[in-house]
Protein backbone atom coordinates (compact mmCIF):
# COMPACT_ATOMS: atom_id res chain seq x y z
CA UNK A 1 0.00 0.00 0.00
CA UNK A 2 1.21 2.97 -0.92
CA UNK A 3 1.13 5.49 2.33
CA UNK A 4 1.04 8.97 2.81
CA UNK A 5 2.68 9.85 6.26
CA UNK A 6 0.94 13.07 8.26
CA UNK A 7 2.90 14.84 11.54
CA UNK A 8 5.74 11.80 10.31
CA UNK A 9 8.29 12.51 13.17
CA UNK A 10 10.81 10.12 13.12
CA UNK A 11 9.23 8.07 10.58
CA UNK A 12 7.44 5.48 13.23
CA UNK A 13 4.83 4.30 10.79
CA UNK A 14 7.35 4.18 8.11
CA UNK A 15 9.20 2.11 9.95
CA UNK A 16 6.79 -0.11 11.50
CA UNK A 17 5.13 -0.76 7.82
CA UNK A 18 8.52 -1.55 6.62
CA UNK A 19 8.76 -4.21 9.57
CA UNK A 20 5.81 -5.85 8.98
CA UNK A 21 5.77 -5.37 4.96
CA UNK A 22 3.21 -4.34 2.47
CA UNK A 23 3.63 -0.88 3.31
CA UNK A 24 5.54 1.88 1.12
CA UNK A 25 5.75 5.43 2.66
CA UNK A 26 5.98 7.97 -0.52
CA UNK A 27 5.06 11.51 0.98
CA UNK A 28 6.58 12.70 4.31
CA UNK A 29 4.75 15.86 5.87
CA UNK A 30 6.64 17.10 8.77
CA UNK A 31 7.80 20.36 10.23
CA UNK A 32 10.36 19.56 12.53
CA UNK A 33 13.92 20.54 11.31
CA UNK A 34 15.72 17.59 13.36
CA UNK A 35 12.75 15.15 12.36
CA UNK A 36 13.56 16.03 9.15
CA UNK A 37 17.31 15.05 9.19
CA UNK A 38 16.11 11.79 10.64
CA UNK A 39 14.01 11.35 7.93
CA UNK A 40 16.23 12.18 5.44
CA UNK A 41 18.86 9.56 6.77
CA UNK A 42 16.62 6.75 6.78
CA UNK A 43 14.35 7.18 4.17
CA UNK A 44 16.23 9.15 1.19
CA UNK A 45 14.37 8.35 -1.95
CA UNK A 46 10.79 9.76 0.07
CA UNK A 47 9.50 13.39 -0.28
CA UNK A 48 8.91 15.79 2.65
CA UNK A 49 6.56 18.32 2.85
CA UNK A 50 7.27 20.89 5.33
CA UNK A 51 3.79 21.93 6.33
CA UNK A 52 0.54 19.81 6.65
CA UNK A 53 -1.26 23.49 5.92
CA UNK A 54 0.35 23.68 2.77
CA UNK A 55 0.39 20.41 1.47
CA UNK A 56 -0.74 20.64 -1.81
CA UNK A 57 -3.09 17.83 -2.48
CA UNK A 58 -3.37 18.61 -6.14
CA UNK A 59 -3.96 15.86 -8.99
CA UNK A 60 -3.31 13.16 -6.47
CA UNK A 61 -6.81 11.78 -5.87
CA UNK A 62 -6.18 8.17 -5.50
CA UNK A 63 -2.43 8.56 -5.24
CA UNK A 64 -2.64 7.15 -2.11
CA UNK A 65 -3.76 3.78 -0.08
CA UNK A 66 -3.60 4.79 3.12
CA UNK A 67 -2.80 8.05 5.26
CA UNK A 68 -1.09 7.45 8.84
CA UNK A 69 -1.52 10.39 11.11
CA UNK A 70 -0.77 10.91 14.69
CA UNK A 71 -1.85 14.50 15.06
CA UNK A 72 -0.89 16.36 18.09
CA UNK A 73 -2.13 15.13 21.55
CA UNK A 74 -0.79 18.32 23.58
CA UNK A 75 -4.47 19.70 23.74
CA UNK A 76 -6.16 16.24 24.71
CA UNK A 77 -3.32 14.62 26.74
CA UNK A 78 -4.66 14.50 30.62
CA UNK A 79 -1.20 16.26 31.27
CA UNK A 80 -2.12 19.38 29.60
CA UNK A 81 -4.95 21.93 29.14
CA UNK A 82 -7.15 19.94 27.59
CA UNK A 83 -7.75 22.70 25.06
CA UNK A 84 -9.56 19.58 23.15
CA UNK A 85 -9.96 19.82 19.33
CA UNK A 86 -11.18 23.91 18.97
CA UNK A 87 -9.77 26.12 16.51
CA UNK A 88 -6.77 27.39 17.24
CA UNK A 89 -5.30 23.87 19.01
CA UNK A 90 -2.39 21.95 17.76
CA UNK A 91 -5.15 18.97 18.19
CA UNK A 92 -7.52 20.84 16.15
CA UNK A 93 -5.46 19.70 13.23
CA UNK A 94 -7.29 16.41 12.82
CA UNK A 95 -9.84 18.17 10.68
CA UNK A 96 -7.12 19.10 8.33
CA UNK A 97 -6.45 14.90 7.99
CA UNK A 98 -9.78 14.79 7.28
CA UNK A 99 -9.91 18.15 4.66
CA UNK A 100 -7.11 15.85 2.74
CA UNK A 101 -8.51 12.45 2.85
CA UNK A 102 -11.41 14.24 1.28
CA UNK A 103 -9.33 15.53 -1.35
CA UNK A 104 -7.39 12.22 -2.07
CA UNK A 105 -9.78 9.60 -1.09
CA UNK A 106 -7.51 6.75 0.37
CA UNK A 107 -8.77 3.68 1.37
CA UNK A 108 -7.71 4.01 4.94
CA UNK A 109 -6.74 6.34 6.86
CA UNK A 110 -4.88 5.52 10.24
CA UNK A 111 -5.20 7.84 13.37
CA UNK A 112 -2.87 7.47 16.63
CA UNK A 113 -3.52 9.45 19.62
CA UNK A 114 -3.72 9.00 23.33
CA UNK A 115 -6.14 7.06 25.58
CA UNK A 116 -7.45 9.70 27.19
CA UNK A 117 -9.16 11.11 23.35
CA UNK A 118 -11.88 8.77 24.32
CA UNK A 119 -12.81 10.11 27.92
CA UNK A 120 -11.67 14.15 26.78
CA UNK A 121 -14.89 16.05 27.92
CA UNK A 122 -17.05 13.47 28.72
CA UNK A 123 -16.43 11.57 25.59
CA UNK A 124 -17.59 14.04 23.50
CA UNK A 125 -14.25 14.40 22.02
CA UNK A 126 -14.65 11.39 20.35
CA UNK A 127 -17.61 11.28 19.66
CA UNK A 128 -16.71 14.53 17.19
CA UNK A 129 -14.06 12.55 16.13
CA UNK A 130 -16.17 9.53 14.75
CA UNK A 131 -18.90 12.03 13.45
CA UNK A 132 -16.45 13.69 11.54
CA UNK A 133 -14.92 10.89 10.51
CA UNK A 134 -18.47 9.19 9.27
CA UNK A 135 -18.87 12.54 7.48
CA UNK A 136 -15.81 12.29 5.33
CA UNK A 137 -17.53 8.78 4.11
CA UNK A 138 -15.50 6.67 6.56
CA UNK A 139 -16.47 3.96 8.51
CA UNK A 140 -13.99 2.62 11.40
CA UNK A 141 -12.89 0.84 14.11
CA UNK A 142 -10.71 1.42 16.94
CA UNK A 143 -8.63 -0.51 20.28
CA UNK A 144 -6.26 0.26 22.75
CA UNK A 145 -2.83 -0.98 22.12
CA UNK A 146 -0.13 0.09 24.31
CA UNK A 147 3.70 -0.09 23.77
CA UNK A 148 4.14 -2.39 27.17
CA UNK A 149 1.77 -5.12 25.04
CA UNK A 150 4.87 -5.31 22.19
CA UNK A 151 7.74 -6.00 25.50
CA UNK A 152 8.08 -2.40 26.13
CA UNK A 153 9.27 -1.25 29.40
CA UNK A 154 6.55 1.58 29.59
CA UNK A 155 2.87 1.64 29.21
CA UNK A 156 2.67 4.41 26.50
CA UNK A 157 -1.06 4.03 25.99
CA UNK A 158 -2.42 4.58 22.87
CA UNK A 159 -5.78 4.78 20.94
CA UNK A 160 -5.49 3.73 17.57
CA UNK A 161 -8.50 4.14 14.76
CA UNK A 162 -8.75 2.71 11.56
CA UNK A 163 -10.71 4.17 9.17
CA UNK A 164 -12.03 2.61 5.96
CA UNK A 165 -14.16 4.09 3.24
CA UNK A 166 -17.60 2.35 3.14
CA UNK A 167 -18.44 3.48 -0.62
CA UNK A 168 -14.88 2.21 -2.95
CA UNK A 169 -15.80 3.93 -5.48
CA UNK A 170 -14.30 6.76 -3.77
CA UNK A 171 -11.45 5.17 -4.82
CA UNK A 172 -9.36 5.33 -8.22
CA UNK A 173 -6.14 4.75 -9.68
CA UNK A 174 -3.95 7.18 -10.77
CA UNK A 175 -3.27 8.03 -14.17
CA UNK A 176 -0.08 10.18 -13.50
CA UNK A 177 2.56 7.93 -15.34
CA UNK A 178 5.72 9.80 -13.64
CA UNK A 179 3.56 8.73 -10.00
CA UNK A 180 3.82 5.52 -10.96
CA UNK A 181 6.98 5.61 -12.15
CA UNK A 182 8.74 7.31 -9.04
CA UNK A 183 6.29 5.13 -6.70
CA UNK A 184 8.14 1.78 -8.30
CA UNK A 185 11.66 3.69 -7.10
CA UNK A 186 10.65 4.16 -3.57
CA UNK A 187 9.22 0.41 -3.77
CA UNK A 188 12.39 -0.80 -5.23
CA UNK A 189 14.73 0.86 -2.39
CA UNK A 190 12.73 -0.52 0.44
CA UNK A 191 13.27 -3.84 -0.80
CA UNK A 192 16.71 -3.18 -1.14
CA UNK A 193 17.17 -2.60 2.63
CA UNK A 194 17.50 -5.32 5.10
CA UNK A 195 14.75 -7.01 6.32
CA UNK A 196 14.28 -7.16 10.36
CA UNK A 197 14.15 -9.94 12.70
CA UNK A 198 11.08 -10.52 14.56
CA UNK A 199 12.88 -9.05 17.84
CA UNK A 200 14.17 -5.93 17.00
CA UNK A 201 16.26 -3.04 18.32
CA UNK A 202 13.91 -1.32 21.54
CA UNK A 203 13.92 2.78 20.19
CA UNK A 204 13.47 4.29 23.17
CA UNK A 205 15.25 4.64 26.76
CA UNK A 206 12.96 3.84 30.28
CA UNK A 207 13.90 3.57 33.93
CA UNK A 208 10.63 2.14 34.53
CA UNK A 209 10.06 -1.56 35.24
CA UNK A 210 9.10 -3.95 32.62
CA UNK A 211 5.18 -4.92 32.00
CA UNK A 212 4.97 -8.24 31.29
CA UNK A 213 1.83 -9.85 29.43
CA UNK A 214 0.41 -9.45 25.39
CA UNK A 215 -2.47 -6.96 26.45
CA UNK A 216 -3.54 -4.44 29.02
CA UNK A 217 -6.70 -4.88 30.70
CA UNK A 218 -7.96 -1.85 29.31
CA UNK A 219 -7.41 -2.55 25.80
CA UNK A 220 -9.65 -5.41 26.41
CA UNK A 221 -11.84 -3.69 27.86
CA UNK A 222 -11.71 -0.99 24.54
CA UNK A 223 -11.99 -4.06 22.06
CA UNK A 224 -15.91 -4.34 23.12
CA UNK A 225 -16.61 -0.93 23.38
CA UNK A 226 -15.92 -0.82 18.77
CA UNK A 227 -18.75 -3.16 18.55
CA UNK A 228 -17.91 -3.15 14.25
CA UNK A 229 -18.37 -7.17 14.37
CA UNK A 230 -14.70 -6.72 12.33
CA UNK A 231 -12.42 -6.47 15.50
CA UNK A 232 -9.54 -8.91 15.43
CA UNK A 233 -6.65 -7.06 16.75
CA UNK A 234 -4.36 -9.87 16.83
CA UNK A 235 -0.15 -9.80 17.77
CA UNK A 236 1.96 -9.62 14.83
CA UNK A 237 4.93 -11.05 16.53
CA UNK A 238 7.03 -7.74 16.41
CA UNK A 239 8.08 -7.14 19.56
CA UNK A 240 10.88 -4.55 21.37
CA UNK A 241 14.77 -6.46 22.13
CA UNK A 242 14.32 -8.37 25.16
CA UNK A 243 17.50 -7.45 26.45
CA UNK A 244 16.12 -3.94 26.72
CA UNK A 245 18.22 -3.55 30.22
CA UNK A 246 21.57 -3.36 28.12
CA UNK A 247 20.66 0.01 26.73
CA UNK A 248 21.65 2.99 28.76
CA UNK A 249 18.81 4.59 30.60
CA UNK A 250 20.79 7.76 31.12
CA UNK A 251 23.24 10.12 29.43
CA UNK A 252 26.88 9.50 29.85
CA UNK A 253 27.42 13.05 30.31
CA UNK A 254 26.55 15.08 33.44
CA UNK A 255 23.64 17.33 32.56
CA UNK A 256 23.72 16.03 29.11
CA UNK A 257 19.82 15.46 28.59
CA UNK A 258 19.58 19.41 28.88
CA UNK A 259 22.67 20.86 28.28
CA UNK A 260 23.53 19.08 24.63
CA UNK A 261 21.14 20.25 21.97
CA UNK A 262 20.89 17.19 19.79
CA UNK A 263 20.62 14.89 22.87
CA UNK A 264 17.56 17.07 23.75
CA UNK A 265 16.19 17.61 20.21
CA UNK A 266 17.17 13.31 20.65
CA UNK A 267 14.62 12.67 23.60
CA UNK A 268 11.53 15.27 22.39
CA UNK A 269 11.28 12.95 19.08
CA UNK A 270 11.41 9.95 21.07
CA UNK A 271 8.27 11.08 23.08
CA UNK A 272 6.81 12.26 20.55
CA UNK A 273 6.85 9.70 18.27
CA UNK A 274 5.05 5.72 18.45
CA UNK A 275 6.45 2.97 18.75
CA UNK A 276 6.80 1.07 15.86
CA UNK A 277 6.42 -2.29 17.06
CA UNK A 278 2.62 -0.98 18.48
CA UNK A 279 1.92 0.32 15.13
CA UNK A 280 2.05 -3.11 13.48
CA UNK A 281 -0.87 -4.25 15.03
CA UNK A 282 -3.21 -2.29 13.28
CA UNK A 283 -1.30 -1.90 10.53
CA UNK A 284 -1.65 -5.67 10.27
CA UNK A 285 -5.40 -5.08 10.93
CA UNK A 286 -5.89 -2.87 7.50
CA UNK A 287 -4.40 -5.62 5.33
CA UNK A 288 -6.94 -7.95 7.00
CA UNK A 289 -9.39 -5.29 5.95
CA UNK A 290 -8.32 -5.04 3.03
CA UNK A 291 -8.55 -8.42 2.09
CA UNK A 292 -12.13 -8.66 3.61
CA UNK A 293 -13.31 -5.01 2.33
CA UNK A 294 -12.41 -6.46 -1.22
CA UNK A 295 -11.37 -2.94 -2.58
Amino acid sequence: MRVLDLFSGIGGFAYAGHMLGGFTTTQFVENNAYCQQVLRKNFPLVPIHDDINTFDTSFKFGEYDLITAGFPCQDLSSAGKQAGLGSGTRSGLFYKILDIARQVRPRFILFENVANLISHNNGATFQEVLYQIAQAGYDAEWSIVSASDVGASHLRKRIWIIAYANDPRYHRTPKCHNHAERTETVVQWYESQPQHTRQVDAITNTQSQRVEGHRSQGQQEQLTMGETGLLDWSDTGIRLDPEWRTYASQPMLRRGDDGLSRRVDRLKCLGNTICPQTATIPLNRIKQLDTLLQY
